[in-house]
């Protein structure tokens, strides 16, 4: 019998991006790095790394700290820069509704998501005629149980 594959990132990527996709009308929601063509408007939910909970010590007993970066990019040349805030509110507000984003979750094969909050801010540039903005949270993961 095989083991089975689990990624924090994964897990989180493969949950939040149809999340944000279903709030999102009109706007390509895409996986972290992925070789999809990519349209303007997008959102990209880009869960970077996963590291075993160090409050746990040596024994983290498949518990993680996941750092999550979603990406807002909109065109200058289509939408005002209001448009693009909008949407970045949009997300920021999609990502602060806990239950929702808990409810995702299938503890047997995805495990639990414990919580999820905004930690580094949100940064905003203009960069070749794109508005872009990086939102970036902390999640707190269990993985499933061992069949």
């Amino acid at each position: 019998m095989s083991v089975p594959f689990f990624s924090a990132r994964t897990v989180i990527e493969n949950k939040l991006t149809p999340y944000l996709a279903g709030l999102l009308p009109g706007v390509a929601v895409h996986k972290g790095v992925t070789p999809e063509i990519k349209t303007l408007p997008m959102v990209t939910v880009y869960a970077e790394s996963a590291k075993p909970a160090e409050s746990l010590g040596s024994r983290p007993l498949g518990n993680y700290n996941v750092t999550i970066s979603i990406r807002v990019i909109s065109s200058a040349d289509d939408e005002t820069l209001d448009t693009h805030r909008d949407r970045v509110q949009s997300v920021v507000n999609a990502m602060a509704n806990i239950d929702a984003i808990k409810a995702l979750w299938t503890y047997s094969s995805d495990g639990l998501l414990y919580d999820v909050f905004i930690n580094g801010g949100d940064e905003e540039g203009e960069h070749q005629r794109k508005y872009g903005n990086m939102i970036q949270y902390t999640a707190y993961v269990v993985a499933p149980p061992a069949p």
